[in-house]
């Protein structure tokens, strides 16, 4: 949390950026130091906003209620984990907390079989690209908008090693979308970030859909899998 000496501090500097500015106009040298001096004034009063917001959801024990929550859906307890998880969104000030709150109002919701509540929670944070794409995919996935999820996650693994969760869920998606050859392929590529009993248990569609050259291939790669 920001003391009182940080914030007169920031507002200080905003201050002086703002004043360098305007000598730079005045004197017809508005240029770059201009430019400088006014984007450094603005980024010191919007980071000056985001503490004051994050302050504020400090002094309503926010953090621990969301923890709380988490821990209610984490026993299954879902009901009683939206009742706690609306209250933070209700009164987050800070971004991050708000993301993480209606995130959490959305697996909530998806446990309790209701897609479009979900859908319906994440909404707000979808213009300002906030979203975590795992949990916006399996939102449009319970929605029935499959190759949207699809396309989310291929976007986002293009950009950066996805989770062992959103890793099988992308697998999950191949075997319906693309079908099982495709799944057991993905699934050889991703070997490093899955568990054994999570190959096994793509085998064992594989084995129920019919073999394949690329689940044959899987099922080879199993023993050095026990052995690791």
């Amino acid at each position: 949390m920001a003391t009182i000496g940080e914030s007169k501090a920031s507002i200080g500097l905003a201050l002086l950026a703002f004043a360098l500015a305007a000598l730079a106009l005045c004197q017809g040298q508005a240029g770059l130091t201009a430019l400088v001096a006014t984007a450094c004034g603005f980024s010191l009063i919007l980071a000056r906003i985001r503490q004051e917001r994050e302050a504020q959801d400090g002094r309503h024990g926010l953090s621990e209620k969301l923890q709380h929550a988490r821990e209610l859906q984490a026993r299954g307890a879902y009901r009683e984990a939206l009742r706690v998880v609306h209250g933070v969104a209700e009164l987050a000030q800070s971004a991050s907390v708000q993301r993480a709150a209606l995130e959490l109002v959305a697996w909530c919701e998806l446990a309790l079989d209701r897609p479009t509540a979900a859908r319906d929670a994440l909404s707000c944070l979808r213009e300002a690209g906030a979203l975590d794409p795992y949990c916006q995919a399996v939102v449009e996935d319970a929605c029935g908008h499959s190759l949207w999820a699809l396309h989310i996650v291929e976007r986002e693994a293009r950009r950066r090693e996805l989770s062992r969760e959103a890793t099988l869920f992308r697998i999950d998606l191949y075997a319906r979308l693309r079908g099982i050859e495709a799944a057991c392929t993905l699934t050889l590529q991703q070997l490093g970030r899955l568990r054994l009993e999570d190959v096994e248990r793509v085998l064992s569609f594989a084995d129920r859909a019919g073999q394949t050259s690329a689940a044959l291939a899987l099922a080879r790669a199993v023993p050095e899998l026990r052995r690791a």
